[in-house]
């Protein structure tokens, strides 16, 4: 996990095992919410089993908490033709917000667009952690339509024009164990699930598995 100001573009949480998880969604006009705790940087491949569900595998290479690859690591999806499973990686974040809807602790996966704002703000002093307990800031993202097609949209960060401390109920609110719920695989656990699941190792796959284009899954 990566405190925001410390992010390339340590809150502690007082979570336990929850049994539902519940994610925040960014719709057409404006979402308020307020980020908390710390974000998780992940590199994933979509993968597309073989009953046509596209799924997200963490890429081994990728050091979490450095933010960096280290290609020493062995990697079951580097095994496989590229242009079999998609393009290429794409990055994803994940965080722990307060929707301001409703006040109740959602995950936000973030898009890289998104992510590279709140960073801008984060590390800028005029500004500074928007996730800090004291001095931090509600965020506005808005989500505007661009084009006729899923992936035509453009997302703002909008920072709140003032500070605001976390109130000591929502510093109680139970916050989703990121690591727990996005858990890293090992290179045996990765390659017996793609063995299982996909058919990319029985060869080049049919266009019936071949997934859309990372831009297009909205």
């Amino acid at each position: 996990m990566v405190s925001w100001d410390k992010a390339k573009g340590n809150t502690g949480s007082n979570s336990s095992a929850r049994k539902e998880i519940e994610r925040i969604n960014i719709g057409i006009g404006d979402t308020r919410l307020r980020l908390i705790g710390e974000v998780l940087p992940r590199y994933v491949y979509w993968v597309v089993t073989t009953e046509g569900k596209k799924m997200p595998v963490d890429c081994l290479r990728f050091d979490r908490q450095k933010e960096s690859f280290n290609d020493s690591i062995k990697d079951p999806m580097k095994e496989i033709s590229e242009d079999i499973y998609a393009e290429k990686p794409q990055f994803a974040y994940i965080c722990n917000v307060i929707d301001r809807t409703d006040g109740k602790i959602k995950i936000l996966d973030l898009r890289s667009t998104i992510y590279k704002q709140v960073v801008d703000y984060a590390t800028n002093p005029d500004y500074g952690n928007p996730a800090d307990d004291d001095s931090g800031y509600d965020i506005t993202i808005k989500k505007e339509k661009t084009g006729p097609l899923p992936q035509n949209v453009k997302y703002s960060v909008i920072p709140a024009r003032s500070n605001s401390a976390v109130t000591e109920a929502e510093k109680k609110l139970e916050l989703f164990e990121l690591d727990k719920i996005y858990k890293r695989q090992t290179y045996e656990e990765q390659k017996e699930w793609l063995l299982k699941n996909t058919s990319y190792f029985m060869g080049e796959a049919s266009d019936e598995f071949k997934p859309e284009k990372p831009e297009d899954l909205d």
